[in-house]
């Protein structure tokens, strides 16, 4: 599973990109999707929050992260993510 090793070297990286994403808008919603949670080598999803520091992106800011799966063809679309699809619609209409 050496791709997902290097996923979990560049999460510093990650965290520095957000952090400055975050920092010029801080009350634009924020969702994070922790892919690949069926693996094993995945880092759970409280891992993810630790490790981009997501308590640090603002109290006043609407923050989801979810943790995500999808089938080996692709063919099925798991319920979290139409859950999420319907979050982020919701979350763009309050935004405008």
């Amino acid at each position: 599973m050496e791709f997902l090793e290097t996923d979990h070297n560049r999460l510093p990286e990650a965290k520095k990109h957000l952090h400055q994403l975050t920092e010029t808008n801080p009350i634009i919603p924020l969702v994070v999707f922790a892919n690949k949670q069926d693996l094993k080598a995945a880092y759970h999803i409280t891992d993810i929050h630790e490790a981009l520091a997501l308590s640090e992106v603002g109290n006043d800011r609407k923050m989801f992260l979810f943790g995500t799966q999808v089938t080996e063809n692709g063919s099925e679309i798991p319920s979290i993510m139409q859950d999420a699809k319907d979050l982020i619609a919701h979350l763009a209409a309050d935004v405008q």
